[in-house]
């Protein structure tokens, strides 16, 4: 189970919009005062919750499935790999480009893929969904 404290924001009939602080893995570390590559900010994420038992300023806990992260990895990471994989080969094989041709041809690949994430973005967040939980001491 994936899991992020966060605080309630803002409440608005079923939608809660929680505050929380994602931190890179190195953040949590006894140097990072130190370090240049500690790295930290704020992200907020919509849920929509019909129980009503939570109020603004409250501390909670987001709970998702570990399957959505993988999900996520998948289609921000691994697809993109395989797709410019593929395409350099396409190019250098089959349609003969140079190798600076075919290097600009499957970086350009990768603009019309995230443009896709980004205009199915909506959709895609209905398979990402979280829930909350009261935020234990």
């Amino acid at each position: 189970m994936i899991e992020h404290e966060g605080v309630i924001e803002k409440i608005d009939k079923n939608k809660v919009t929680v505050r929380i602080l994602q931190q890179s893995a190195c953040s949590a570390c006894h140097a990072k005062g130190v370090c240049m590559v500690a790295d930290s900010k704020e992200k907020f994420v919509e849920i929509v919750d019909f129980t009503g038992r939570f109020s603004k300023n409250e501390r909670v806990i987001i709970e998702g499935k570990e399957s959505m992260g993988y999900k996520a990895v998948f289609w921000a990471f691994v697809l993109p790999l395989i797709l410019l994989i593929l395409i350099l080969i396409l190019t250098l094989t089959v349609w003969n480009f140079s190798e600076i041709g075919a290097a600009i041809s499957t970086m350009a690949a990768l603009i019309p893929y995230y443009l896709i994430l980004y205009f199915l973005r909506k959709k895609m967040a209905n398979s990402f969904q979280f829930s909350l939980k009261k935020w234990e001491n």
